[in-house]
């Protein structure tokens, strides 16, 4: 394990002992915590504080395996997202970080991950779900469509700056989108209809979004106090809720 990606990621926040247990799931590319233990040589009395931190920070997700949590590393472009935060202090290492960030990445493309389900914690986590999904609209084919059920007004007011960056990559690739809000025309529902997006609104009370996005369905909450959300690679799950939200479509208001 190379000490300048311990000292990179000490820089946008973690502690050795973190970024250890993340660097190592890196390279496993899943694992529970005896095969994270003998592999980075941390404790087992210590891992499990460590992993709850990382899924705070948004580094690391988890689903269960026969009541087993198998840990997972986020995308490493979640670095990225952090270090912005940072910038200010942290212009002169910005190089490094962009380096670890692409070797980090080589590393992870070597093998595919089994995982079909993520959970992901705190606004960290979401964030981290948000950009894996904007690298899969790198490679989404232009001739299907992306749908979102939105939920009441603070369900997703505070995400749209991350969502921007969303729809600005939708956009240049002509990624067509349908989207339901609430019954009440907002500013964000006039900005969306300008990015080939239709739109239609229906009387909404819930706080959690779900959408799908190719084989892909993500459910979300951002309202309570600890915000969290499932990503799901399921061909299943994501042709029900299609069928779900067009039925819901047919119904809404333009």
């Amino acid at each position: 394990m190379e000490t300048k990606y311990i000292e990179s990621l000490k820089k946008i926040g973690l502690t050795k002992p973190e970024a250890k247990a993340y660097l190592t799931l890196i390279e496993l590319k899943e694992s529970q915590t005896g095969s994270l233990c003998k592999k980075s040589g941390i404790s087992s009395s210590n891992i499990y504080p460590i992993l709850e931190a990382l899924i705070k920070k948004g580094f690391v997700s988890y689903r269960l395996q026969n009541n087993i949590k198998v840990y997972m590393p986020s995308n490493p472009e979640i670095i990225n997202d952090i270090f912005k935060e940072k910038q200010k202090d942290l212009i002169e290492e910005g190089k490094d970080i962009k380096n670890l960030i692409e070797s980090l990445k080589g590393k992870q493309r070597d093998k595919e991950s089994f995982s079909k389900y993520r959970y992901f914690e705190g606004m960290s986590g979401i964030r981290a779900m948000w950009i894996g999904l904007t690298e899969e609209l790198k490679t989404f084919p232009k001739e299907e469509e992306i749908l979102v059920y939105t939920g009441v007004k603070k369900a997703y007011e505070g995400m749209l700056g991350l969502f921007e960056g969303f729809h600005k990559i939708r956009v240049k690739k002509g990624i067509k989108y349908r989207i339901i809000y609430p019954l009440e025309e907002s500013e964000v529902a006039k900005r969306r209809k300008k990015q080939i997006a239709e739109v239609r609104f229906a009387k909404l009370d819930n706080e959690a979004e779900w959408g799908v996005m190719g084989k892909y369905f993500f459910i979300q909450y951002i309202t309570r106090k600890v915000p969290r959300g499932f990503l799901i690679e399921d061909e299943i799950f994501a042709f029900t809720f299609k069928q779900v939200f067009n039925q819901i479509w047919k119904t809404a208001k333009s």
